[in-house]
């Protein structure tokens, strides 16, 4: 599904950044208007434009919040964060301009969510020696209805937990009467740019501290766990479920059964070659792809900040811990598998293998093109994804 770009890589995120209309976190004339001013293939003009789309928003949630008018404050803030969070997006982890633009991000998130009206409270979860930042967001219930079934959302590769808000449709579980938690984990948002807490395979060890903090909130049903595992938090969400008998149900949304077959998929025997290719030539093919393709010079950028490493010879052989095979068959609460038949980073083949693999109940939805859900996440079609992962949260652990 083509939106504006040529290039798939700046193609997919405005596609990403119009998606969030669905649950207040963007207009679709905002975002054509921005790209509309973009310079294609040219990461500087992605920053530049997006940031400015980002600060017009923001003075507007400022002169409505002066005003008094805190529902449009709300609305004009989320969507200046997701402005802001696609301005970062292609900067260079090294970049100066990273840090503060992500700070913009979080900040107008925060100075929307507050503005809602159903509750929302910030959290800190005990890791390892340190805090990771999540939130917490409440339905609006009677009181006396008791705990409510609650759902942890779990991000990928490169979101940061306020995105999640829109990705997983924290509006739409609210409706339902479920609380929602967004988070940070190591390799993501706040941990990885302030503390370098780099990306780990046993996701069992992260979800773990997060349960053991609902375990104290008595606003929680802790019998009714539902776990959300957005792109990378395909492979995470299955990993922790495996490992965690705490978790009612499980949500791989998109699937990421194992990230090296998913890397090499189209071209098995090149990356068996390359397997067995020195370390230099590995690093000289990928330097090559980085001057020719901007998604190339960004998943290189991003991986060797994601994992911690500083070459693409170390990120080929990292690549391969993630894989769920041999431990998906521990998993024993009931499964939601969701796939893309255009999904460009994960392979619709690899969907059926994991399937095969699990021998917990398991349910297998393929978004298609003509739903307009057929990429990564169901970009597209949010509206129909969420309604499917909530629907099946209503039939598996809200009535448990």
């Amino acid at each position: 599904m083509r939106v504006h770009f040529s290039e798939q890589a700046f193609d997919y995120q405005t596609l990403r950044a119009m998606a969030y209309t669905t649950f207040g976190g963007a207009e679709p004339g905002e975002v054509l208007a921005t790209v509309a001013r973009i310079e294609p293939g040219d990461t500087d003009s992605w920053y530049t434009e997006w940031k400015t789309t980002a600060e017009r928003v923001e003075r507007q949630g400022d002169d409505a919040s002066r005003a008094g008018n805190d529902r449009t404050a709300c609305r004009a803030f989320l969507r200046a964060h997701n402005y802001y969070r696609s301005a970062e997006f292609f900067l260079d982890p090294s970049d100066p301009r990273r840090r503060p633009t992500y700070e913009r991000s979080r900040e107008t998130f925060r100075a929307g969510v507050s503005r809602l009206e159903t509750p929302v409270e910030t959290i800190e979860i005990q890791y390892e020696g340190t805090t990771l930042p999540g939130y917490l967001f409440l339905p609006d219930s009677d009181p006396g209805t008791g705990p409510s079934p609650t759902v942890v959302c779990l991000g990928g590769f490169d979101s940061v937990a306020e995105e999640l808000y829109f990705l997983c449709g924290v509006p739409e579980a609210l409706a339902r009467g479920y609380a929602v938690v967004l988070f940070d984990g190591p390799g993501q948002g706040a941990p990885l740019r302030y503390e370098g807490l780099t990306a780990r395979r046993d996701w069992e060890h992260v979800v773990g501290p997060v349960l053991d903090t609902l375990t104290a909130d008595e606003r929680v049903d802790t019998e009714r766990i539902g776990l959300v595992g957005v792109s990378f938090g395909g492979y995470y969400a299955p990993r922790a479920a495996a490992f965690e008998d705490r978790i009612t149900a499980c949500v791989a949304f998109d699937h990421m059964h194992d990230l090296w077959r998913a890397a090499a998929y189209e071209m098995p025997r090149f990356a068996e070659l390359m397997r067995r290719t020195p370390d230099v030539v590995v690093n000289g093919l990928a330097a090559l792809g980085g001057r020719f393709s901007v998604e190339s010079r960004w998943l290189m950028a991003n991986s060797k900040w994601v994992f911690g490493v500083d070459s693409a010879a170390a990120v080929q052989r990292t690549l391969r811990d993630y894989s769920l095979s041999g431990v998906a068959h521990e998993i024993e609460c009931p499964m939601l598998v969701l796939a893309g038949e255009d999904d460009h980073f994960v392979p619709l083949g690899l969907a059926q293998e994991f399937v095969d693999e699990l021998t917990c109940p398991t349910t297998l939805r393929v978004f298609s093109t003509e739903e307009g859900a057929g990429e990564h996440c169901q970009v597209g079609n949010l509206t129909l994804a969420t309604s499917v992962i909530y629907d099946w949260f209503d039939e598996t652990i809200a009535e448990a």
